[in-house]
């Protein structure tokens, strides 16, 4: 590309081919090639409303880059070239098509406000992307913990056995952090919809645009309120990166749950010989591998992170070119999160629930003690009193190597003296868990409650998206009504 194509009429020389190669940012943003010739003609069309582009030069650009979409979408135009940039990229091609029109496209907008367009639609899109991965993974686990509303298990503290809890409800824990994850990602999604198309460079224009316009063409409700804040902002890439960091994370403490419970001293789940790999020295082995890689993948996103808050860091006001170094990171954060889900979903599907194992393990850990205290409360006992007695009793039965429904009502009156003959209706785990009628609680009914009230969030995240409509732009390249007089 010739120096001047964008910017070389201020300049004698040549770039160093050096400084090219360095600044040049086309073998990564030429993924926003789509993006960015939606918002490219949208700000055509604008332009052409408001009389800034007439009717036959924005005939040919219109025209030309509705063609170069088609091109790009088919897989028969490559984003390749010695262009410093795809939007660079996007003005050449255009120019070779359709002459001298081409070079009017750039009238009243900014390389700041372009980049900035096509980067938020490109965040939304895959957002969407992400928050499918999200709700297909809750109607795994979903419908896992449907199955296993009776089944019972120790739930843990300190990785020690706590109390008794239904598989259900253990699984239902994970698709409720899932469910915030959705709310993190949806809110990342709406930031990130405010439309800077007309800030320019810094200072706004002085043609007669219509953001508001421009904004509805792509689908977005929104436009900014300060020209100077709006190209100086990446605020949702870090809220992009940030949501699906969290999402990383939840997904990694998942995983984790995953290798510790398919190792023979749980043995709580078998993976399915389709997600595991073996060892190449130890014949025996099935290893989780899969789901230690995608514990290790949370690392990062979470790295992403904070490479793009120190990139944020004292930035001055207001577009600078170190926000270049931001699309890499978000880059890899989105890939990440969407091939994490997918090979999350396909491991949730290979795991089989030990269930046997799983109730031989509510024997040995005193799980009802709580319930036994609990019991003790309701009989009048101050709690810090209840507590020692059982503690007492928790002593004797470990000290005979019985668990405390086996201690009977005698023995058991010598620590608790205020246990009466309907003690041990309490202290078997199946009877705990139903104990536990609270809301969000483990007790049957309430895992049904839970598990309504999330298919009912899922169907409508589902729905959701199924609304996303191509905004009104694409529809119309798609129908061949770019030049109508009035675009829907």
């Amino acid at each position: 590309m010739p120096d001047d194509m964008l910017w070389g009429g201020r300049f004698e020389g040549s770039v160093h081919p050096a400084i090219r190669e360095f600044t040049n940012s086309l073998p990564f943003d030429r993924r926003l090639v789509r993006h960015d010739l939606l918002a490219s003609l949208a700000h055509a069309r604008m332009l052409r409303e408001t009389d800034i582009l007439s009717r036959g030069d924005s005939d040919l650009v219109l025209s030309g880059l509705s063609e170069i979409l088609r091109e790009v979408e088919a897989g028969e135009l490559e984003v390749a070239g010695p262009d410093e940039d795809v939007h660079a990229w996007i003005e050449r091609t255009l120019v070779e098509r359709v002459g001298e029109a081409g070079k009017r496209l750039h009238v009243a907008r900014s390389r700041n406000d372009q980049t900035a367009i096509a980067l938020r639609l490109y965040v939304r899109e895959r957002l969407e992307d992400v928050l499918s991965g999200v709700a297909g993974l809750q109607r795994v686990l979903t419908g896992q913990a449907a199955s296993h509303r009776k089944t019972f298990l120790p739930g843990y503290t300190h990785l020690q056995r706590g109390q008794p809890v239904s598989l259900a409800h253990h699984l239902l824990a994970h698709v409720a952090a899932f469910a915030v994850d959705a709310e993190r990602l949806r809110t990342a999604h709406r930031l990130a919809g405010v439309s800077p198309l007309g800030a320019g460079a810094l200072a706004g224009t002085s043609f007669p645009i219509d953001p508001a316009r421009s904004a509805a063409l792509l689908g977005l409700d929104r436009t900014f309120a300060n020209s100077m804040h709006i190209v100086g902002d990446r605020d949702y890439v870090l809220d992009a990166a940030y949501a699906c960091a969290m999402l990383s994370t939840h997904l990694s403490r998942w995983a984790d749950e995953i290798v510790l419970w398919s190792t023979r001293e749980f043995r709580f789940i078998e993976l399915d010989d389709s997600v595991a790999q073996g060892s190449s020295i130890m014949p025996q082995k099935k290893n989780p591998e899969a789901a230690e890689i995608l514990r290790g993948k949370c690392a990062r996103t979470i790295g992403n992170v904070t490479a793009l808050l120190a990139l944020m860091k004292g930035l001055p006001l207001t577009f600078n070119s170190d926000f270049q170094e931001d699309k890499e990171r978000l880059f890899d954060t989105l890939d990440t999160a969407d091939w994490s889900l997918a090979a999350a979903t396909v491991i949730a599907r290979g795991v089989s629930y030990r269930t046997d194992v799983m109730e031989a393990a509510l024997a040995g850990g005193m799980l009802t003690a709580t319930e036994l205290a609990d019991y003790l409360v309701r009989r009048s006992v101050p709690f810090r009193t209840a507590h020692h007695q059982v503690g007492e009793a928790v002593r004797l039965a470990e000290g005979g190597g019985v668990e405390l429904w086996d201690l009977d009502l005698e023995t058991l009156n010598t620590c608790c003296p205020s246990a009466g003959d309907d003690v041990h209706s309490v202290l078997r785990p199946d009877a705990a868990v139903a104990a536990h009628d609270s809301p969000g609680g483990p007790a049957p009914g309430r895992v049904l409650e839970q598990l309504q009230e999330v298919d009912r969030a899922v169907a409508a995240l589902e729905s959701w998206l199924d609304g996303r409509a191509d905004p009104p732009i694409r529809r119309a390249h798609l129908e061949g009504r770019l030049l109508d007089a009035v675009l829907a």
